[in-house]
Formats: C-alpha cells, sequence, structure tokens
C-alpha cells in the first residue's frame, strides 16, 4: 500500500512538474513575440527621436536582445528545437560566413570588424523573427504592429516636408537618424506597405479598415515626399503584386488601386513629376555620374579580386587602390546590393545570395495560393519584391527590413508546407 501511495504521489509530482514546463515555456514562446513586436515599433518609431533621453537606453537593440534570450530560455525550458530555417537557409548562412572569414583578406580590418557586428545582428533577427511568428495570428499581429509603428517616419517626414525643413536637394523630405536619407527612408516604409493593404483587404471591422486607409495614406505621402526614384519603381511593383496577386475581391483591388493611382496624381508635388522624368535622362543626372563612377571601381576590384572582394564593409576604404582616373574623386556607395556583395566578399558569396533570393521568392510566390495563409504570403512577397527593386539602386545588403523579411518569408512558407502535409495526411516535414 505505502508502494502504491509513493509511485502514485511521483506520478503526480512529474505531471505537476510536466505542466509548470509547459506552462513556462508558453510564457518564454510569448515574450519571444512580445519582444519581436517591441523591436519592430522601435526600430519605426524609433522614441529617442522625440525624447532623447531615451536614446542611451538603445530601446531596439534592448528588444532585440530581450527577444533572443527568451528564445534561448524557451529552448531550455520546452526542449523545442530553435527555427533557423535549415536546410532552406543554408545558402543564406553561407553567404553570411564569408563577412567573418573575409578579415583573413580585407583592406580595412576597422570596416569588416564593423560589418562583422551588424551581421550577427541580422543573422539573430533573422531566426528570431521566424521562431516570433511561427503561426497564422502570430504573423498577421506582426505585419500590422509593423504596417502601425511605420507611422512614426511616414508621419515625421511628412511634417519635415510641411515646415520645409532643411529638405536635401531643396525639395526632398526626409526625417532624423538612419531614415535622414530620403532613399533609406523610402525602403523602410516599401518594406511594410504591402501589410497597410493586407489589412485593408482582410480585416472586416470599418474603424480598422480605416486606421489602416490612413496608415497607407502617409506611407504613400512619405515615399513620395522623398522623391526617390527607386522608390517610385519599387512602390508600383510592390502595389502591382499586393493588389493583383490572388483571385478574391478583384473589385475592391482595382478599386483601391485606382484610388492610390488618383492620390498620387492630385496630390504629389510638381518636383515628384520632374524627378522622375530624369530617369531617361542618365546623361544629365549627377547621382547616375556617381553611380557610374562606383561600377567602374567595381569593375576593377571584380578583374583583380573576383574571389575574394575588398572586405566586408571595406568598399568606400578601397576606393583610392582601384579607381581609375575617371573615377577618382568624390567615394560613392556600391548603389546596388548585388555589386556591393561581388566587390566586398566576391563571386562565390554573391553566388550564394542569389541562390537564397532565388528561393524564397519562388516559394513565397507558391505559398500565396495556399488556402489558409496565401494572404500573408502575397503581401510580405510584395513587400520583399518592393524591397529589392530598391536595393537595386541603393545597395544595403546587411539591413534590418531585409533579414525580418526574410525571417517573415520563412515563416509563412513553413506554415504553408505544414498544412499543405497536414491536409494531404503526411507528416509535417520538419524544419531546424
Amino acid at each position: 500500500m505505502t508502494a502504491w501511495a509513493d509511485a502514485t504521489a511521483l506520478d503526480e509530482a512529474l505531471l505537476s512538474r510536466q505542466a509548470w514546463l509547459e506552462r513556462s515555456g508558453a510564457r518564454w514562446h510569448a515574450l519571444v513575440h512580445g519582444a519581436t513586436l517591441a523591436f519592430v515599433v522601435m526600430l519605426y518609431s524609433n522614441p529617442m527621436y522625440w525624447w532623447p533621453d531615451l536614446e542611451k537606453l538603445r530601446l531596439a537593440y534592448v528588444s532585440a536582445a530581450v527577444a533572443a534570450m527568451a528564445l534561448v530560455a524557451h529552448r531550455v525550458v520546452s526542449g523545442e528545437r530553435v527555427k533557423v530555417g535549415l536546410p532552406a537557409a543554408l545558402p543564406l548562412f553561407a553567404y553570411l560566413t564569408f563577412i567573418p572569414l573575409s578579415l583573413a583578406w580585407t583592406l580595412s580590418q576597422p570596416d569588416t570588424i564593423a560589418a562583422n557586428i551588424e551581421a550577427a545582428k541580422m543573422a539573430v533577427i533573422f531566426v528570431v523573427v521566424q521562431n516570433a511568428v511561427d503561426g497564422p495570428r502570430r504573423l498577421r499581429r506582426f505585419m500590422l504592429v509593423a504596417a502601425l509603428a511605420s507611422l512614426g517616419p511616414a508621419l515625421g517626414a511628412i511634417d519635415v516636408w510641411r515646415n520645409d525643413d532643411a529638405l536635401i536637394d531643396g525639395f526632398r523630405t526626409h526625417w532624423r537618424g538612419m531614415y535622414g536619407d530620403p532613399n533609406r527612408l523610402a525602403m523602410s516604409l516599401i518594406a511594410v506597405m504591402p501589410f497597410s493593404i493586407y489589412a485593408l483587404l482582410t480585416t472586416k471591422k470599418r474603424w480598422v479598415r480605416a486606421l489602416f486607409a490612413a496608415t497607407l495614406a502617409a506611407q504613400l505621402g512619405a515615399i513620395v515626399l522623398t522623391h526617390s526614384r527607386s522608390g517610385s519603381l519599387a512602390t508600383a511593383a510592390a502595389l502591382a503584386f499586393a493588389l493583383f496577386r490572388g483571385k478574391r475581391s478583384i473589385a475592391r483591388k482595382v478599386f483601391l488601386g485606382a484610388l492610390i493611382v488618383a492620390g498620387v496624381v492630385a496630390f504629389a508635388p510638381e518636383t515628384f513629376w520632374e524627378r522622375n522624368a530624369t530617369i531617361t535622362s542618365y546623361e544629365s543626372d549627377l547621382s547616375v555620374e556617381g553611380r557610374e563612377r562606383s561600377w567602374q571601381v567595381l569593375g576593377v576590384i571584380l578583374e583583380e579580386r573576383p574571389f575574394t572582394g575588398v572586405g566586408a564593409g571595406a568598399y568606400l576604404a578601397a576606393w583610392d587602390r582601384f579607381a581609375p582616373l575617371s573615377a577618382s574623386g568624390r567615394h560613392f556607395i556600391a548603389h546596388n546590393i548585388l555589386l556591393e556583395i561581388v566587390g566586398e566578399l566576391g563571386v562565390l558569396a554573391f553566388g550564394l545570395f542569389l541562390w537564397w533570393i532565388a528561393w524564397v521568392v519562388l516559394r513565397l510566390w507558391r505559398a500565396g495560393d495556399d488556402p489558409l495563409v496565401g494572404a500573408e504570403a502575397r503581401a510580405i512577397f510584395a513587400a520583399l519584391a518592393g524591397y529589392l527593386v530598391t536595393e537595386m539602386a541603393n545597395g544595403f545588403s546587411l539591413s534590418w527590413w531585409l533579414y525580418f523579411l526574410f525571417g517573415c518569408a520563412l515563416a509563412v512558407t513553413r506554415l504553408a508546407r505544414s498544412r499543405a502535409a497536414l491536409t494531404s495526411g503526411r507528416a509535417a516535414p520538419a524544419a531546424a
């Protein structure tokens, strides 16, 4: 009788411990999600720009660090594997390994060390986002919060333009910090603009639709006021994919597209049309001239160091060594993400990055037909496609927005694959 009682007490203790572990794991998982939401809010809203005393707190970094630590704690408590995206993301991780490897041949050790720190941050965000949005509801929440958070730089940029506050070139708006560059400001807004369209097309409550309609208007207004030509092309591409991919709500999509076009035509300043008209006038465009000089330098680098490049982050430092006489003078960045990778890390890293981009774009396109997460996949596809268009004329290979979109893309394709496996009666595929 005593042995039976002891066994029963042991079973109860084990069950109680298991229940505690499950509750604790769920709390840590919720913290991963909450801290990731806080990260994207801090990334866009940047409250230290409004309250300078907060700058010392580095809130975006703190949020990302909390999310990463909570993810590790969840792994320890629950025993669940951390999703890192393998084997699908193997080309991306292989590409990222070239950044620390380039310390062996870089022409600027300090710049490459700084690039390694940035690459580590990007890898953390890529992994954390995958684990934070591992369900349809969490993915949807992340997308909606990111869209709303972008009101910070969008409204800030509109206010700068309205007050004629040190406009770049006399007419291009900007905001603060990393959003002080009009092109980068446009890029960051394009990265989440399709999420506003997604909310408009999928939300039933009128007040929520009104909120995201205002958010979309602010995003588009700020992009127009940056006068970014690559931003204009990318916005058109993102809108096309967001509105006309998928068979549902065609009438509403056509109406929304027509409304957007009418709004831009009616409210865009004359300088917007004048600057975009220069897209075909390359001969007399100073910014195009700078890009041509940069590409001349890249040509010399590719000829002399095709497999190594000059080292991660070392492109500007290597300018004087590789610049032909026609490209001398002011130094320019590569202005193209692919050329930047070739120039800094060589053709092998370039090939790995292209492999990853091709895979993720194809899988996102296929996931757009999924009945469960198709709408989310189409919105992420539109955001990533638009963002990559801007990268073809700007070139920031280590970008927060790029890597959180990569994380969202891998999460939604995993969800689509798991649903397809369950409905077909097969076991859901494992993903690290």
